[in-house]
């Protein structure tokens, strides 16, 4: 069947308001699935809006299941309407409504749907926890040098049985504790030389402010500056004498 504008509309419409499975849709329109199938390859507009109205459907499904939960878990409130006819006096053919009665009944919370959101919400933190773990880098802490020996030659084989039979990773790892050891050896003789010029740096600074000391003592005490006498009242009225001294 040749591909159509107006077909495919409706046939969106109804993958959109899921009305009907797309078997079920192909009868209604008289073409196979090969051909739908045909037509979503072909045509990129059409793929495109039969995605669109498939995550648009599912996003309706999704808020409906969402607001029926939201019912169970708090509780709601159902209606039941009760109407009465009677013939209709002018038009016996018809009926019309005597009256209408309107019953609320509130139906409580579901215990099985908040038991489903708690164990949902369980198996969550579990999971997040297990990943947490995994995440977590393996640390092995070992007593002697022969069993971590053995686990460096498990972990150069790919954590797998046999590495003790490859002489290619016994040697490197034999070579690798041997650069530790040599590493380590070499430490306590870096850090005693290291101690040594820091002793030095220090005996070097304390010479200097020895000397600098002795320096300032060498040197003769300054005499005294007297400070010049200022008379206090240059202005006197005649009959007085100023003392100062």
């Amino acid at each position: 069947m040749k591909y159509k504008e107006k077909t495919a509309s409706e046939i969106i419409r109804m993958i959109e308001q899921d009305l009907c499975s797309i078997s079920e849709i192909c009868k209604t329109f008289k073409i196979s699935r090969k051909t739908f199938y045909e037509w979503k390859k072909e045509k990129p507009e059409f793929k495109e809006a039969v995605e669109e109205a498939i995550d648009h459907r599912e996003d309706v499904m999704i808020a409906s299941a969402r607001i029926g939960l939201k019912q169970l878990l708090e509780g709601y409130i159902q209606k039941k309407e009760k109407i009465s006819y009677i013939p209709d006096k002018n038009d016996p053919v018809n009926d019309v409504e005597k009256c209408r009665v309107v019953e609320k009944k509130f139906c409580p919370p579901s215990i099985r749907a908040i038991k489903y959101v708690l164990d949902r919400e369980e198996r969550k933190k579990e999971k997040q926890q297990l990943e947490s773990w995994e995440k977590r880098p393996l640390v092995i802490e070992v007593q002697d040098e022969e069993t971590r020996r053995q686990l460096m030659i498990l972990k150069g084989n790919g954590f797998r049985s046999g590495g003790s039979l490859n002489p290619e990773i016994v040697a490197a790892v034999n070579r690798e504790l041997e650069e530790n050891k040599k590493m380590k050896n070499e430490e306590p003789e870096v850090k005693s030389e290291e101690r040594k010029m820091e002793s030095e740096e220090l005996k070097v600074k304390n010479e200097e402010l020895k000397n600098e000391q002795d320096k300032l003592q060498a040197q003769p005490a300054a005499a005294p500056v007297e400070k010049p006498k200022v008379n206090l009242y240059p202005f006197l009225p005649p009959g007085y004498t100023s003392r100062t001294d």
